[in-house]
């Protein structure tokens, strides 16, 4: 979740460091395990509070946590099944539910994920473009009273993903996948606003409302030690899907994504993370906002707000060095809390464009920062993870003005 100009995470902070150290006291992921007799029995449940305020939400109360499923039937080389889930009420009356899963069965033969949102939420439309120059004033009540580079606006969204992958080779996976977002009760937040500038009206012509409905494949390739928080490994995932009315789309467009991660063990248990993601779209009509490639948000980009730069076609990359101070297996009497610390610093960057002739090297967004961990399940590395990141494009928050965001979730953003 991202939460710009965050005043307190203080008392979630405190809830999760409270917990005594038994809590994280599992036998340890690398330790030598006896596979003639059953696995530990895993954790049920990890949840701790999500207390927060913003400008934009006020007070907000929930919960975050991850739920787990052992499918594995004494297999110790699949990965154990868990459910993120994210649940919040805010004092400006906005509602935000969102589940994410991944599932596997035993010898990893079939794995399933994705995710199922509803969202009553105030969200921000930057129109088309790699530049957020489009500048308007919103005004209420018959006054001026803000100057932004984006419109603001109510919705409800609803959206359901799931993926069912096939094992075909070893870590290598092929499956099916369906999309599908429906925007609706859209409504300009301010009473009225106006156009600053000559490309500014364009704001209005992206489409939101709507259904959109899609199907296609996946191909993953998988060789990550740990889901949530890998020390080595890869992750290869390309999509591509079709968004067509009759699959009770309002829109038709095609869609094709690669995400590739790749996480390098440099020293003791610290990781040097890199990704790089591309993603084309292809269509005769207007794409709506929902289904542009957009970057930046708390899982890609961070330091800007989710969709500043959003178009047909982007390419992005991230790369994040994490440094743990507790250690698997050790047998260290530090004080409790200290050993369940680490420290993180990224680096990142993204373009969108329209047409492929438009790209450039010297037109990527870049954004940096750091963060703090904390260590919340040993046998699954689940962190609670509170960054901060500045975005370093001039112009993000208008004109002269970079965005930053502070960010408070479970689980690592990539």
């Amino acid at each position: 979740m991202k939460v710009t100009n965050q005043l307190t995470i203080v008392a979630s902070v405190i809830f999760a460091l409270s917990f005594p150290d038994n809590l994280w006291s599992q036998a340890s992921p690398t330790a030598a395990i006896d596979t003639t007799t059953a696995l530990p029995k895993p954790r049920k449940l990890d949840i701790f509070p999500a207390i927060s305020y913003s400008p934009e939400t006020k007070l907000t109360l929930g919960a975050i946590g991850i739920k787990y499923f052992d499918f594995r039937k004494n297999d110790l080389e699949t990965p154990l099944s868990q459910l993120e889930f994210f649940a919040v009420y805010t004092t400006a009356k906005q509602l935000l539910v969102e589940g994410r899963w991944e599932f596997f069965t035993s010898q990893n033969q079939w794995r399933t994920r994705g995710e199922a949102i509803y969202n009553h939420y105030t969200d921000r439309d930057y129109g088309l473009g790699n530049d957020a120059s489009m500048l308007i004033a919103q005004v209420s009540d018959g006054n001026q009273f803000d100057t932004l580079n984006y419109l603001l606006f109510k919705a409800d969204r609803l959206k359901f993903s799931p993926v069912v992958l096939r094992k075909i080779a070893p870590n290598l996976h092929l499956g099916v996948q369906t999309d599908l977002e429906y925007m609706f009760n859209y409504e300009p937040v301010p009473d009225s606003h106006h156009f600053l500038n000559s490309d500014s009206s364009r704001l209005t012509d992206l489409p939101i409302s709507g259904l959109r409905s899609g199907a296609g494949l996946q191909l993953l390739y998988d060789t990550r030690d740990f889901v949530a928080n890998p020390i080595h490994g890869s992750l290869v995932e390309v999509n591509g899907l079709v968004y067509t009315k009759w699959l009770g789309s309002d829109y038709q467009y095609s869609r094709f994504l690669v995400d590739a991660r790749h996480y390098v063990n440099t020293f003791s248990n610290q990781t040097l993370a890199m990704r790089g993601m591309v993603s084309f779209q292809q269509s005769d009509d207007a794409i709506p906002m929902r289904g542009l490639s957009r970057t930046n948000g708390h899982k890609l980009i961070r330091g800007y707000f989710r969709g500043t730069y959003q178009d047909n076609n982007m390419v992005a990359f991230e790369s994040e060095y994490r440094f743990p101070f507790w250690k698997e297996g050790s047998p260290s009497k530090l004080w409790q809390v200290w050993k369940r610390l680490g420290l993180v610093a990224f680096l990142s960057g993204a373009q969108t464009f329209h047409q492929l002739d438009e790209f450039a090297f010297d037109r990527f967004n870049l954004a940096a920062g750091g963060g703090l961990r904390i260590l919340f399940n040993q046998s699954s590395r689940v962190n609670i993870r509170i960054d901060y990141a500045f975005g370093l494009a001039k112009n993000s928050d208008g004109p002269g003005n970079r965005q930053r965001g502070l960010y408070f979730f479970l689980a690592e953003a990539f």
